[in-house]
């Protein structure tokens, strides 16, 4: 038993110094995941199509406003009107408006509204499409305030789908 314990306490104390660095290395260590290729530096983005009938074409243009917003904000690639070296194309093919949560006999207290959006990314000049993707995202909202709660639900939902598109284009990939 003796010999065990000297030998744990030797092999400790020699490799504590190089087990803390490999462990505080690993904890500093941030993976950000793909990266664009070297020659897109800028995008552009094409007019959004709603196939959703929802009815509300503001929809489609807070959403193009808040992409383009992101993407300025990010400064990953700087966004252009003209041609660009890549392009996003998004497409909304849904907007549901459902029931949240409602037990059998209960009044309706929340609603959800979930968009659904196909996008592609687009290389122009190599023309050739580096990503088609489908991203969905719900918001939570009050009966109460219809029609001003679910003008804020539809915003978080638009915000957050802008959010999943830009880190998918600049690094998920």
């Amino acid at each position: 038993m003796n010999f065990f314990s000297s030998l744990f306490n030797h092999f400790v104390r020699k490799n504590f110094i190089s087990l803390l660095f490999i462990f505080l290395t690993i904890g500093c260590y941030s993976f950000k995941g793909g990266s664009l290729p070297e020659h897109i530096k800028s995008i552009t983005f094409a007019p959004i199509v709603d196939n959703s009938n929802y009815g509300n074409p503001m929809y489609r243009d807070m959403l193009a406003n808040e992409l383009i917003r992101k993407f300025q904000r990010d400064n990953s690639l700087k966004v252009l009107e003209g041609a660009g070296d890549s392009r996003l194309a998004v497409t909304i093919n849904s907007i549901r408006d459902e029931t949240a949560f409602a037990k059998p006999g209960e009044l309706e207290k929340e609603k959800k509204i979930t968009m659904e959006v196909a996008v592609e990314f687009f290389d122009s000049v190599k023309g050739k499409s580096i990503y088609k993707r489908n991203f969905s995202n719900y918001a939570i909202y009050s009966v109460a305030g219809i029609p001003a709660s679910r003008d804020r639900a539809i915003e978080d939902v638009i915000s957050k789908l802008a959010d999943d598109i830009l880190l998918s284009t600049v690094s998920g990939w």
